[in-house]
């Protein structure tokens, strides 16, 4: 439909921002939408000043549906949250991942890219989200693909002379 910068991010903007762009597109939302699905957020489905509040009282026809997908993601991440190797593994590598991007150790993770895998493209590592189970997995990709660049970065970094880098590469 359209991809909007939205400034006021509660339910009420995110209205007006919804009807501006159905006005802007000609798009009749009130007599003709029929169902509107959206993730857990409160601004988004708040019952009372939700986004989803907003359109159904416009359209009372438009059936408000959990987001089956969102659901699935946070079904996925509490499960491995009850396993204490799955949380441990994950949380190693939230750790390692905050430890990697942090601005002087990216450049370094970049170059070694570089040297380790001349042919292919370089990668940047995502950061974890809570909440979006495809980001776990986009990031941890990565960490697998460019292993040797890893490794190496954490050879180099545990060679400087700040100690809390030096100490905490050596420890991976």
């Amino acid at each position: 439909m359209a991809l909007e910068s939205i400034n006021d991010a509660t339910g009420k903007g995110m209205f007006d921002l919804l009807c501006n762009i159905c006005i802007k597109y000609d798009l009749d939302w009130i007599n003709n939408l029929c169902a509107q699905t959206y993730d857990g957020a409160a601004s988004i489905q708040g019952q009372y000043s939700g986004l989803r509040s907003y359109v159904q009282e416009k359209n009372p026809c438009a059936l408000y549906v959990w987001c089956l997908s969102h659901i699935l993601n946070l079904v996925v991440v509490d499960t491995c949250d009850r396993c204490i190797s799955i949380r441990n593994f994950f949380g190693d590598m939230q750790v390692l991942i905050s430890f990697i991007r942090a601005r002087k150790r990216v450049a370094i993770f970049l170059g070694e890219q570089k040297k380790c895998y001349p042919h292919d493209r370089v990668l940047r590592i995502k950061n974890f989200s809570s909440t979006c189970w495809s980001l776990h997995d986009k990031a941890i990709s990565v960490i697998h693909k460019k292993y040797d660049a890893v490794m190496n970065t954490l050879e180099i970094l545990s060679t400087c002379m700040d100690r809390d880098c030096s100490s905490t590469a050596k420890a991976y």
